[in-house]
């Protein structure tokens, strides 16, 4: 993979991340990411967003260079960065985090929807680090009113909710979508019918993608099943 000439060899890919699940020093990606080839990039941003969440977290090791990737001219090697760094992060990336956020106004959808389901999947400390520093880099956008209006401990509520999806900027009204269909514990389907309702068509995708398995955490409660086992119980 490190040749001048790589060009891309999915097999050996695969057999690389392989190895990296039976032990392979996961220092071994700095180079790999490092690389100046956009196809060696490529693999690398591949293999640290497919190795196993147990690892995940060892890979705070080359956090600094996967966030180096957020900055690629390839939307897809941007798109694996967001993903790996959800597993990595620590709270002491706070600016890497702001970095992860700023991405929800890239100009690809498909990574603009990677960040909504990183605000989805996000734990609490992540998203505030998120918010506070996507504010303080970028202070002349619209960030600064996600943290304004959201508030340190993101607490959502119907009435902040409405707000962020009926804002007149775009990227107030997909983070309001991200947080209505945010499950942590409970998909509130009142938020999320809000979201399905939006005049915009990227808040509508967005809700909608909340109905697939892969991009729910398992541990999700849906607020009806929670309504209709109060029912039953009363």
């Amino acid at each position: 993979m490190l040749e001048p000439g790589y060009e891309g060899d999915s097999e050996l890919t695969f057999a690389l991340q392989s190895e990296f699940h039976k032990g392979f020093p996961l220092e071994n990606l700095r180079p790999l990411l490092m690389s100046g080839n956009l196809h060696t990039q490529a693999a690398a941003a591949f293999l640290v967003a497919e190795i196993s969440p147990r690892l995940s977290f060892n890979m705070n090791c080359v956090v600094a260079e996967i966030a180096d990737l957020l900055d690629s001219k390839i939307a897809g090697i941007r798109f694996d960065a967001i993903e790996a760094l959800l597993g990595c992060t620590t709270p002491a990336d706070g600016a890497i985090l702001g970095g992860v956020m700023l991405r929800l106004d890239d100009e690809h959808p498909g990574v603009r929807c990677r960040v909504t389901q990183f605000i989805r999947f996000a734990e609490r400390w992540q998203l505030r680090l998120a918010v506070e520093n996507a504010a303080a880099l970028r202070p002349e956008s619209a960030f600064p009113i996600l943290l304004k209006a959201h508030g340190q401990h993101f607490k959502a509520t119907t009435k902040g909710v409405r707000w962020l999806l009926d804002h007149p900027d775009a990227l107030v009204r997909r983070f309001g979508a991200a947080v209505a269909v945010r499950p942590r514990y409970v998909v509130d389907e009142q938020f999320l019918a809000m979201a399905e309702g939006s005049d915009d068509a990227e808040v509508r995708e967005i809700a909608a993608s909340c109905y697939h398995s892969h991009l729910t955490p398992i541990y999700a409660v849906w607020s009806s099943a929670l309504s209709r086992k109060g029912a039953s119980s009363a």
